[in-house]
């Protein structure tokens, strides 16, 4: 027991020392245990002078998420341009028929186009197109085709302008393009010298006059 007293005595004398420098009213619990009280608990309560100064702690630095570094995509959904003729081209493809689904015609006539949606459009457009040159008479085939050059020219076209998204999409660009040039040059010789009817119309003399045209 004089043990307890004399290390109260200390802990007191000790605080004592520090009175000067305290601001602050508080009661501080320390339990000491002793194997010669097993039976009781032993506990020594140690009152701090005011004007105590209390102890800071430096603020930990905040973790940071390594993803939080990576850079991410502000327009994650970009629109395309009002005056693009993607817009155009597409639906040309669509009135002759190479561009199917009520939802695709629904869809390009909306104010403003998604740029991914629509080059999906155009991808599936060039699949459908390309279909062609697998057919066992590709020649047939194409002069039976309501496609000209030119609208192989414009799929080209597009196709250069939206390289990046369509490799997103998994478009092997330089093979369909080389393909889509090899489909181009067959239209231009197997439509070559080809002649359409333009219009037809009924002369008040009973007669009819046909308007022609020579590709």
């Amino acid at each position: 027991m004089k043990r307890l007293v004399l290390l109260a005595g200390a802990i007191y004398g000790f605080a004592a020392m520090f009175a000067f420098s305290v601001n602050a009213d508080s009661t501080l619990t320390i339990p000491i245990p002793d194997k010669s009280m097993s039976s009781k608990e032993v506990t020594l309560s140690l009152r701090i002078p005011p004007n105590t100064q209390p102890i800071t702690q430096q603020a930990r630095p905040k973790m940071v998420s390594r993803s939080a570094l990576y850079s991410w995509d502000a327009n994650p959904l970009p629109k395309v341009a009002n005056t693009d003729e993607l817009r155009d081209i597409l639906l040309k493809f669509v009135d002759k028929g190479w561009l199917k689904g009520i939802s695709s015609i629904t869809y390009l006539k909306t104010k403003q186009l998604d740029k991914y949606i629509s080059v999906s459009m155009l991808q599936k457009t060039i699949d459908a197109v390309l279909e062609i040159a697998q057919s066992p008479n590709m020649v047939r085939t194409i002069r039976k085709s309501n496609l000209l050059a030119s609208d192989i020219e414009d799929l080209r076209r597009m196709m250069a302008r939206y390289t990046s998204e369509l490799k997103m999409f998994g478009t092997n660009v330089a093979k369909t393009d080389k393909d889509l040039l090899m489909l181009q040059e067959q239209y231009k010789t197997a439509k070559s010298g080809i002649m359409k009817i333009i219009k037809v119309e009924g002369m008040g003399d009973g007669s009819t006059v046909i308007h022609l045209n020579v590709e």
